[in-house]
């Protein structure tokens, strides 16, 4: 029970700490927002690819049905699109709505919440598998979410693959992923205290993600969108993880380390709209302000998705 606690309160302190510093600091908005982006990218592009590098050098025997991992997270980002847009069809919302609605079902937040989670309730040996997930995360939110969300904008629907450029954080994340495991390939032994090192370091990019967020979060119109909210908690907490969990068992998940992958990818399931999906409804004229409503609302949704999974992890 502490340990949901905790999860709870890092969360929602960090998000907090943030909202109340952007209106009591006198800080300009531009530098505000500067200040940021730097916090996010210090995360993203530094404690998160290091975490994920000492994590996986020092997993003990990397078990090859591991390699579904990343199919997994395929299969998640995939079923919950079409999920969302089925529902937005339900709903009979329109292109703008549907195309910020598939952003919110496609998105889910693996890298600050997620893996905040999983290493609070699993341990160290959690964020390996976290990392392992979502390998192919950028490359499909850029490769295939974003030109659907273009394309329900009413811009450009084909995807032109000379307009794709690597990106960094996917690039960083690989080259750590590979580092890790080359170190762990190789029998090079992990000096014991690099695996705190590597929860702190999760930890503390988690901290400082959600507070960049909270310094450029807004509350308007967030009652507006409470049918669309309810909706999309159908997708995201029991739409995804009916396909998903059945899906982690058959791959044998259950069987490794005492289960800990099946409850991981179980925990990766349930989490929330990420702040990547707010970027789409900005671009393409979508609904920008039901897509921040519904962000906040899955978020918020987290203090009962929280409790459900601590009291079901422990009979996978």
């Amino acid at each position: 029970m502490d340990r949901l606690l905790l999860s709870l309160c890092l969360i929602f302190l960090s998000l907090a700490a943030g909202h109340a510093a952007q209106h009591l600091l006198c800080i300009p908005r531009p530098r505000l927002e500067s200040i940021r982006k730097r916090l996010q990218t210090f995360a993203v592009f530094c404690l998160i690819p290091c975490s994920a590098m000492l994590s996986l050098w020092g997993l003990p025997s990397p078990d090859s049905r591991l390699l579904a991992l990343p199919f997994l997270g395929i299969a998640s980002w995939i079923w919950g699109g079409l999920l969302s847009l089925r529902v937005a069809r339900a709903l009979h919302l329109d292109s703008p709505r549907t195309g910020s609605f598939y952003c919110c079902g496609t998105f889910s937040n693996l890298g600050a919440v997620g893996a905040l989670v999983s290493v609070m309730f699993f341990g160290e040996k959690a964020i390996a598998i976290v990392a392992l997930f979502r390998i192919c995360e950028e490359m499909f939110y850029f490769g295939i979410s974003f030109p659907v969300a273009r394309r329900l904008g009413g811009g450009e629907g084909a995807f032109r693959l000379r307009s794709f450029r690597p990106d960094p954080v996917l690039l960083l994340i690989l080259t750590a992923l590979g580092l890790g495991l080359a170190l762990n390939m190789l029998g090079v032994p992990r000096p014991a205290p690099l695996g705190s090192v590597a929860a702190a370091a999760m930890l503390l990019a988690t901290v400082l993600f959600l507070f960049a967020i909270g310094l450029g979060l807004r509350l308007s119109r967030v009652s507006c969108y409470a049918r669309e909210a309810a909706a999309l908690a159908i997708v995201k907490f029991i739409g995804v993880p009916l396909l998903l969990v059945p899906l982690a068992a058959l791959a044998g998940l259950g069987s490794i380390d005492g289960g800990l992958p099946l409850r991981v990818v179980t925990v990766l399931s349930c989490m929330p709209v990420a702040m990547t999906a707010l970027v789409p409804p900005a671009l393409f004229g979508l609904d920008v302000d039901m897509a921040n409503a519904l962000w906040i609302f899955s978020t918020l949704a987290l203090v009962v998705i929280l409790p459900v999974l601590y009291f079901v992890l422990p009979l996978l």
